[in-house]
């Protein structure tokens, strides 16, 4: 699968993260190349598919420095706003702790949503909602005891239901 990260095609390298996110061998070398993949990639999807990848092998493999990488990703202003959305549902899947309101204002800002479409070919994401992926992961990231239904007609949730 690591030949695979290059591929011209970016539903290829989106896939092979996905699969290499479930490594049983060698998983310091797979999240290694993770990262090599991350600071040449250019395809929003793929950099956000890369930034799950390695969260799920650091989750997996009790990684204690991934949350602190995740969270200069999601914090870090100049970083692109893929990476920065990747990287925020990367910290929220890596740590128990509740959402920093920077965090949460990242994922509620109306120009997250811009990002739906295109985020939604992200082999994590497009499982959660066949329409609305991006939207229902942040929700039931952020709300987890808020039902998704009730937010299903577009409309925004108070404050009180965001923080945790």
């Amino acid at each position: 699968m690591l030949p695979l990260l290059p591929h011209p095609d970016p539903d290829v390298r989106s896939a092979a993260a996905f699969v290499l996110a479930t490594a049983t061998g060698g998983v310091l070398g797979v999240s290694a190349a993770l990262h090599d993949r991350l600071t040449v990639e250019d395809d929003p999807r793929v950099r956000v598919s890369v930034i799950l990848a390695i969260a799920q092998l650091a989750r997996e493999h009790g990684d204690e420095h991934a949350p602190a990488w995740a969270r200069r990703l999601w914090s870090d202003t100049g970083r692109p706003p893929e990476i920065r959305i990747g990287a925020a549902l990367a910290w929220l899947c890596l740590v128990d702790d509740p959402a920093p309101a920077e965090l949460v204002a990242l994922l509620t800002d109306p120009t997250t949503e811009l990002y739906g479409d295109q985020l939604q070919q992200v082999p994590w994401i497009r499982p959660v909602d066949s329409r609305s992926g991006l939207r229902r992961c942040i929700h039931d990231m952020l709300t987890p005891d808020v039902p998704w239904n009730r937010t299903r007609s577009g409309g925004q949730q108070p404050e009180s239901a965001i923080t945790k």
